[in-house]
């Protein structure tokens, strides 16, 4: 027999992608935590996924420094970075060798070390592994016996004895070996599985949405489009995930300055101090990318903007048709985090009242009874999320159901459940990444039989 399910007030904050499968609603306390994977790739190409459980689980040592900027010293717990590497399958010695010295293939090799802004730092081998006479390179969690806190979280490399604080790296979420003699970005032959191109005079721009993270929600007009590509941008998050679909030699990682598009085409002259020189330095960065597209295209090569979700809806790469109008970008839909949330919470929107996408202005209203008939959706990587929850306890009844879903179609995939009066400390418990939705609202449960 068909059921009605009534879906009534479902507020979503996004501030990323989306996913599958919905676990069982857990208490605060039993909730795991909301953190992205920490990617780890060894000198053969293999890449292993680090869960902040795995984490744990791995041999921990503390390393002893001043907390840079303050008088305090900081006793920093976590992972050496040597001994996370060895996890990874990076082979220190070779068995062959009767003095077991460190395999030819590291001998040259460099560790690069990535922020979730696209911030990198070098490291060589024999600088990170105490055996080889360097320092205890530390992938820290936790500083006196506390987590990180937002601005360095999920971890940070502490480099002890070093002055350098440039680079202790924070927010680290990508650790790579890579040879010094390999040349990642070195055109290679275009595999006989791609059909060749029939070149116009002139080439062309296409801005790829390719969905919300997991690879099989990608469109195949999308794929396609991709392995046809000559150069494809994209952020520094993406390398990995577009990879599967590229030729080789064609990623170009774009400037964070980019991102969001929010300096793109500013006078500097209106703001001052640092944010005017962000201005500046963001407008360099995308003068000189359309400097790119522009030989690219004279070359009659197809360009593409690669993105997560749908570029046309709260997409970092959503100022291209305007910014870029010159080149007539084509706009390829993918699935959206929008799309791809609500198939967590197996809930539909359409024809469940008016339906609102915010950038957090807009809260909603209220209807006679006090409670949200709409559907309100925000989209935003910057929002205050306690302050939001204060707004809306103010708005809306106590035991309004609110659910969070981190890293939606990631590995990290996570969901919390709570009510909006109690949500707040929930929230507290967790450290929430960069990327995740919230939906709040009596849509969240089936209206009875």
């Amino acid at each position: 027999m068909y059921h009605r399910i009534c879906l009534l007030p479902i507020v979503l904050l996004a501030i990323g992608w989306a996913s599958a499968g919905e676990p069982a609603a857990t208490t605060p306390a039993a909730q795991p935590p909301c953190m992205r994977v920490l990617l780890v790739r060894n000198e053969t190409g293999q890449t292993m996924t680090v869960t902040p459980d795995e984490f744990a689980k791995l041999p921990q040592a503390t390393v002893r420094d001043k907390i840079p900027h303050s008088d305090q010293d900081g006793a920093y717990e976590g992972v050496l970075l040597s001994e996370l590497l060895r996890a990874a399958g990076v082979a220190f010695t070779d068995p062959s060798a009767p003095d077991k010295k460190l395999p030819a293939s590291l001998r040259t090799a460099y560790v690069l070390v990535e922020a979730s802004d696209g911030y990198q730092v070098l490291f060589s081998i024999p600088e990170i592994h105490p055996d080889l006479g360097g320092r205890q390179v530390l992938l820290a969690n936790r500083v006196n016996g506390e987590p990180l806190d937002a601005k360095l979280a999920p971890y940070q490399v502490i480099v002890p004895g070093s002055d350098l604080h440039a680079r202790w790296i924070r927010q680290v979420t990508r650790i790579m070996v890579q040879p010094a003699t390999a040349a990642p970005l070195a055109a290679q032959n275009v595999p006989t599985s791609v059909p060749p191109l029939n070149r116009e005079p002139n080439g062309q721009v296409f801005l790829v949405g390719t969905g919300p993270g997991d690879p099989e929600l990608i469109s195949v007009k999308a794929a396609a489009l991709l392995k046809r590509a000559d150069v494809v941008f994209c952020f520094s998050w993406m390398k990995d995930e577009v990879a599967p679909f590229v030729r080789p030699g064609v990623v170009q990682v774009a400037s964070p300055l980019l991102m969001g598009g929010q300096y793109c085409g500013q006078n500097p002259d209106d703001y001052s101090g640092d944010v005017a020189q962000r201005v500046r330095r963001t407008n360099d960065a995308l003068t000189q990318l359309k400097t790119q597209i522009e030989t690219a295209i004279s070359a009659g090569q197809i360009v593409a903007f690669a993105d997560n979700g749908d570029p046309t809806i709260f997409s970092p790469w959503g100022w291209v048709p305007d910014l870029l109008a010159e080149f007539q970008p084509v706009v390829i839909p993918g699935m959206s985090s929008f799309n791809a949330a609500n198939a967590v919470l197996q809930r539909g929107l359409a024809g469940q009242g008016a339906l609102i996408l915010s950038s957090g202005g807009d809260l909603g209203r209220a209807d006679p009874q006090g409670r949200l008939s709409g559907t309100l959706v925000f989209f935003t990587q910057r929002v205050e999320i306690q302050k939001l929850l204060a707004q809306l306890r103010e708005r809306y009844p106590a035991d309004t159901p609110v659910a969070i879903v981190c890293d939606v179609s990631y590995p990290s995939e996570k969901l919390l459940r709570g009510q909006l009066g109690t949500f707040a400390e929930v929230v507290a418990q967790e450290q929430l990444p960069l990327l995740y939705l919230m939906y709040v609202g009596d849509g969240l449960v089936p209206c009875p039989r």
